[in-house]
């Protein structure tokens, strides 16, 4: 079994600006460690894959950017998208160049800016659902089990398993974020776990499913070269231009039969905006978290992240407080979520591209 990671990292990560601009998104941002998101969501599958087997799919503007970040992909492997059109082009487009690998061939599609640990146990569950995608031709999908009743998330039912004793199931369906009402009764059940992007399969097994339940995307892939080179930023402005805006999710995995979920048994979170990092760094006694350089005095609940200079707070709790070198950001942390509608807010001025 031999594995081809391919990660999406094409996000603007607008829910964590100031520091993710533009040209340096969530996902080249050192948010879990001293690398950026990109490079440890690859670190993290040392021992089961080879950086050399890896793809990374992004935008055209950062290919550069992220070549850096991942020196050990090849170059021809870091595959700019002239424009986004959201998963199912890109998860097409890795199926047909992973196509012809071997009957060995397993890809795993991975979003590029989330926190998985630990990392051993991550592994473990991937060369299992690679192990059950190749002996039952399936599309395993990894689900988390719930912690809260999260209405920002998407659910998977899970259904009966697949073998007796088995710990995969089959997918009974997949469900839209839910109201909160719903998403209590969602954890209640015990039959629903958060969908967290996380999809293994053979390439072949994928690009079936494509031709059967998104044609229009299938019939612009015999216009792709056979492997990335010599013309392929011209046909991928050709594919893109033609191909729909939709999700892998909507375009195959809600009309899949062949769809199995898989309970994750490690800790996982999207990172959604600046209060996840919460969780992820070491807290004082007064549950501050601090990246960076802080002083905070008389202070609780605060996650206070400096890009250089100096953060002082004194008599402030429950803030978020980051500052960079032309922007400093303070906000309710219960309310970090709304970054993104000040980021729409700020394309609106005139210094919108400095700012951005």
């Amino acid at each position: 079994m031999r594995f081809h990671p391919v990660i999406l990292a094409g996000g603007r990560g607008e829910r964590f600006w100031p520091l993710s601009r533009r040209a340096r998104p969530k996902q080249l941002l050192p948010l879990l460690s001293d690398r950026p998101m990109v490079a440890d969501t690859l670190e993290r599958l040392r021992g089961l894959a080879s950086p050399k087997d890896a793809w990374i799919i992004t935008s055209r503007e950062l290919r550069t950017a992220v070549r850096v970040a991942v020196p050990s992909v090849p170059r021809e492997r870091v595959i700019g998208e002239p424009v986004g059109k959201n998963t199912a082009p890109a998860v097409a487009l890795a199926a047909w160049w992973l196509r012809g690998m071997g009957a060995d061939a397993v890809a795993v599609i991975l979003p590029s800016d989330h926190r998985v640990e630990p990392a051993s146990r991550f592994r473990e569950d991937l060369a299992a659902a690679g192990r059950v995608a190749l002996e039952r031709r399936a599309i395993v999908v990894l689900g988390i089990p719930p912690t809260r009743p999260d209405t920002g998330y998407g659910y998977i039912e899970a259904g009966d398993p697949v073998a007796a004793g088995s710990e995969f199931r089959g997918v009974v369906a997949f469900r839209e974020k839910p109201d909160a009402e719903t998403a209590v009764r969602y954890v209640e059940d015990g039959r629903h776990l958060w969908n967290a992007g996380i999809f293994v399969f053979a390439p072949e097994v994928m690009l079936e499913e494509i031709r059967t339940h998104a044609p229009d995307i299938a019939a612009l892939l015999s216009d792709l070269p056979e492997r990335p080179g010599r013309g392929t930023d011209a046909a991928l402005e050709r594919y893109y231009a033609a191909a729909p805006w939709i999700s892998i999710d909507y375009a195959v995995m809600e009309r899949t039969r062949r769809a199995v979920v898989a309970r994750a048994g490690f800790a996982w979170d999207d990172l959604g905006s600046w209060a996840a990092l919460e969780s992820q760094g070491a807290k004082d006694a007064h549950g501050n978290v601090v990246h960076g350089r802080a002083l905070l005095e008389d202070s609780s609940g605060v996650i206070a992240y400096s890009d250089g200079g100096l953060v002082a707070g004194i008599g402030v709790k429950d803030l978020v407080i980051v500052h960079t070198g032309d922007v400093t950001l303070v906000c309710p942390r219960d309310r970090a979520q709304e970054v993104r509608a000040l980021v729409e807010r700020i394309k609106k001025e005139k210094d919108a591209d400095a700012l951005l």
